[in-house]
């Protein structure tokens, strides 16, 4: 017994994802077992097995908390998975946008360039216009 109470202190986060359907299959009757005369009552449970031993009391706890994780990982396991697939479309997401966003600065730059340059084009057209409407003037 003691080698078991040891093996199942050690029963670490990939032991616990080992345990399969047939297992919880074969466990079930005994934690499904209820008393006759009070059939709410579970007859698997730490505090009816106190009354043997502290030991078998551990056991049944265990038991029913790996049956319970169990049950849940199903639940969880897969979410867990799509969770690990949109997180890697998300980064593929945001690298995306981060490339569109230098892209746009890039052109936001090059527009503030060709702005300006436009300006000073702009500046140096009017002013030569206003220099040929004086020359016209002056030839009238």
């Amino acid at each position: 017994m003691g080698n078991l109470l040891a093996m199942l202190t050690r029963f670490g986060e990939e032991e616990k994802d080992l345990i399969n359907e047939e297992t919880i299959e074969l466990l079930a009757p005994y934690l499904e077992l209820k008393f006759r005369d009070d059939p709410e009552r579970s007859v698997f449970t730490g505090d009816v097995a106190k009354g043997s031993s502290h030991a078998l009391k551990g056991m049944c706890d265990w038991c029913s908390a790996m049956s319970a994780y169990h049950k849940a990982s199903k639940i969880v396991k897969p979410k867990l998975k799509l969770l690990q697939i949109k997180a890697a479309e998300l980064k593929v997401a945001e690298d995306q946008l981060a490339a569109a966003q230098a892209e746009l600065k890039a052109v936001i730059e090059k527009k503030a360039q060709l702005d300006a340059l436009y300006a000073e084009k702009q500046e140096i057209k009017d002013r030569m216009q206003a220099e040929a409407n004086k020359l016209k003037r002056k030839m009238d």
